[in-house]
């Protein structure tokens, strides 16, 4: 599923790319204590992976004010690898990383 969204997007450069998330049919968003953010499905709140120059680390921040989940405040070594542990993160709480906007 990372080729396919990888594959799609072609040759990202950028270091701040946007996870265009959506619940998977007939589920309902959760986490361990109710309900995701709906803003995160409807466009009001934005998940960011975002590189730091200075370290080269990756890491999320959501656009909005908001706390991230505590699975999500790690930093990861490449954009493919916190996009991985996005996918697998949010695969649980029945939504999907469905674009990469560069």
């Amino acid at each position: 599923m990372i080729s396919e969204l990888l594959e799609s997007e072609g040759n990202l450069r950028a270091t701040d790319r946007i996870l265009q998330l959506e619940v998977i049919d007939g589920k309902a968003a959760k986490n361990s204590i109710g309900l995701l953010d709906p803003r995160l499905f409807d466009g009001r709140q934005k998940l960011h992976l975002k590189m730091d120059i200075s370290s080269n680390l990756w890491s999320f921040q959501y656009e909005t004010n908001g706390l991230l989940p505590e699975p999500l405040k790690g930093r990861f070594t490449s954009f493919n690898k916190g996009l991985e542990h996005a996918q697998q993160y949010f695969l649980k709480r029945n939504v999907r990383v469905t674009e990469i906007i560069d």
